[in-house]
């Protein structure tokens, strides 16, 4: 089944920082399409990320950026710290950039990482709502060719 606009807009309310539009939007998503397509959706937009983040004129960043960068995240306050595993958040982006592979951790914990880690590169980046609205259609496109 194809990403729908009402997946797409539970990710934009949360990256938007709309902590209580992402709930209510969320909370409407079927337990199989959360797992399924949403998932989906969340991984494309991690990979989109972490492309834009780490790739620059198709260099892509040296393993010293990716661990300063979950460093930074880390540092964000004591609860990030405590969420985030360095482990887990730097072999997810090495592995993208095909500098590492993923460590071995439950996927739900992975899917967390990716989350938080999606969060705050997009956060970085600063979107205008027609930035957002374009980073988000290049990860449907690309969640939708993730799930065939």
């Amino acid at each position: 089944m194809p990403i729908t606009d009402h997946q797409v807009s539970t990710l934009r309310a949360q990256l938007a920082g709309q902590h209580d539009e992402h709930l209510r939007l969320a909370k409407q998503l079927g337990r199989d399409e959360a797992n399924k397509e949403y998932a989906a959706l969340i991984a494309a937009a991690f990979i989109e990320a972490v492309e834009r983040r780490f790739t620059k004129d198709g260099t892509k960043s040296n393993e010293s950026e990716v661990v300063d960068f979950v460093a930074q995240v880390r540092g964000i306050d004591d609860e990030m710290s405590a969420t985030i595993d360095p482990q887990i958040a730097e072999s997810l982006i090495l592995h993208l950039l095909e500098k590492g592979t993923i460590v071995d951790a439950d996927k739900d914990k992975k899917f967390g990482h990716q989350v938080v880690l999606l969060a705050t590169l997009v956060g970085q980046e600063q979107f205008t709502d027609t930035e957002l609205d374009a980073f988000l259609a290049d990860a449907r496109s690309l969640a939708n060719q993730l799930l065939g």
